[in-house]
Parts: structure tokens; C-alpha cells; sequence
């Protein structure tokens, strides 16, 4: 089964990337109409896909501590040594050398190498942590995770603490997205679960999708706080355009469950990513879909 599990569109060009199970790793260079594979050095699932600002470092993240690095644009890829055999789901690089990654039993791991050397944080948790984010810098970010794990780092401190006040129960959360800075952020998960802060992740209020109990895998907000899209099982896509206080579903051609999104820094091409080799496309900020013209697997 090809499953695409995460997918980044980073930059203002036309190239893309999509990582999924078995090792598996596609490129677009046409705006994500066409999608060709890339050998990378692993069978491992993988799970995460991010590309620093300068666009020509990146890093994909995978099971049994995978972490492979590219410097040359995505063009060839290296396997980095970790001192975990964790499954890696969440990876984000907030500044030039400043890294984290997120994975099982509460593993949080950081670089300030750009990569070369990783070292683990100490958190209160053992449960999986599935996201993670750093809006504005390498000192204040989220991580989210399994049992509505949210768990919070301030600037001048090393710890982690949790917070949420478990206003997602025991939903397993998995999106996470700050989209302007570091102030108001959504998270998204299982259950239908979708949470708002406006405080920096102090405290959390729900949102009302009115869609059931579909679990939600993904969240970008990618023009600003108001307009906002979701994806999650069975095909659906949700997107809002007042901050979460209303979602409209929006009509796409699959029922493949959609595991990763990402935009562009224009706000209105994006692309998501699922189930069964599902790759789809949209240039209206995430109201209309359509099916990438082909995928090779």
C-alpha cells in the first residue's frame, strides 16, 4: 500500500515533496501536477518532510529514528544518526541551525547544529507526540501528541510543561498550526477534535466543526488567522474563513483518508496527501480540489 503521509510545498516555485511508507519519496517540479519518484537510503515508513527558508536544506523524518538530510535542494539524500530507534513523526526547523523532531514515548529531540548532532529533551510525558511547531523562533514552541497531549516551551527555559487543562480528552492530536506568530495557534486530532489558542498555547477553547467523530490529520491556516483548511479521513476537507468559528466542507474527488497538507507562501496553491497514492491539488486557498495528473509509485 502507498500511502503519502506528509507533503511540503516550500518556497514560491513549483517543486515539491511527498514522503510516505516504505521508503517512499516523490518530487514535483511543475507546481505538483506531476510527481516522479527520488531513491533516498531507506525502506523505513516515513513521516515528515521540511525544508529550511534557504530551500536547500531539508529533512524527512521516519520510523525506528529515521532522519535523512539533503543539502542540494532535495537532489540526493543522507542518512543522519540519532541515538533513538523512536518513530519520528514531526520535524520543524525554525531558524538556520535551531531543530527539532517528535516521535514515540515522548521523544523530543533538538539541534543547533543545523542537523549534525541531535540531543534529547526531558518532557512530562511518555505518550507519542505526533507535531510539533516553532512559530517565530528556536526558544517558544508546541508539540501535540496521543491522549490530547499538548505540551508548551517558553524562551529563556529548557523545560516542557503541559497545558491545555485536557480540554481534548484522551483524542490523539495531530495538526498543529501557528500561522502568523507564536500568539494564536490550532490544533487539530482525532474525534473531531480542533482547538484554538489566542494566548500562545496557555489555554484552549473548542471549535465546532459539526462533522462528526472524522479524525482530523492536518491544519494550515495559510492566509493569516482567518482562513484556515483541514484534512482528515474519508476524503474531507474542511476550510473556514472567520478563525475557525465556521467550516464549510469543500468538494474533492476522493474518500482516501488525506494525512498531510501544505501551502505555498501565496496562500492559495496547496496540496494534500493520503491514502493509496491520493495526491490533490488547489490555487483558491484550499476551496476547490483536484487530482494531480500523475503519480509515479
Amino acid at each position: 500500500m502507498n500511502d503519502f503521509r506528509a507533503v511540503v510545498l516550500p518556497g514560491e516555485g513549483t517543486d515539491g515533496f511527498c514522503v510516505g511508507s516504505s521508503g517512499l519519496l516523490l518530487v514535483t517540479h511543475d507546481g505538483g501536477n506531476t510527481w516522479q519518484r527520488v531513491p533516498v537510503p531507506t525502506h523505513a515508513d516515513l513521516f515528515g518532510v521540511c525544508f529550511r527558508e534557504d530551500m536547500l536544506e531539508g529533512f524527512i523524518v521516519g520510523a525506528g529514528g529515521t532522519l535523512l538530510k539533503t543539502a542540494d535542494a532535495g537532489r540526493s539524500w543522507q542518512t543522519v544518526s540519532l541515538d533513538t530507534d523512536s518513530d519520528i513523526y514531526g520535524v520543524c526547523f525554525p531558524t538556520e541551525r535551531t531543530g527539532y523532531i517528535v516521535g514515540t514515548f515522548g521523544l523530543i529531540m533538538r539541534t543547533d547544529d543545523c542537523g549534525a548532532t541531535w540531543r534529547r529533551l526531558m518532557v512530562p510525558t511518555t505518550a507519542d507526540l505526533l507535531a510539533v511547531s516553532f512559530p517565530v523562533d528556536g526558544e517558544t514552541g508546541l508539540a501535540v501528541g496521543a491522549a490530547g497531549t499538548i505540551l508548551r516551551k517558553v524562551a529563556g527555559s529548557e523545560h516542557w510543561f503541559a497545558t491545555g487543562g485536557g480540554i481534548a480528552g484522551v483524542a490523539n492530536l495531530r495538526g498543529l498550526c501557528f500561522p502568523e506568530d507564536d500568539v494564536v495557534g490550532y490544533v487539530c486530532g482525532d474525534g473531531g477534535t480542533l482547538l484554538k489558542t489566542e494566548d500562545g498555547g496557555e489555554t484552549w477553547r473548542r471549535l465546532e466543526p459539526s462533522v462528526g467523530y472524522v479524525a482530523f490529520h492536518r491544519i494550515a491556516f495559510p492566509r493569516g488567522t482567518e482562513h484556515g483548511v483541514c484534512v482528515g479521513g474519508a476524503g474531507t476537507i474542511l476550510s473556514t474563513d472567520d478563525g475557525g468559528d465556521t467550516w464549510t466542507a469543500a468538494c474533492c474527488s476522493t474518500a482516501e483518508d488525506l494525512l498531510g497538507l501544505s501551502f505555498r507562501p501565496d496562500g492559495e496553491i496547496g496540496c494534500a496527501c493520503g491514502r493509496n497514492g491520493t495526491i490533490l491539488l488547489t490555487t483558491d486557498g484550499g476551496h476547490s480540489w483536484v487530482r494531480a495528473e500523475s503519480v509515479e509509485l
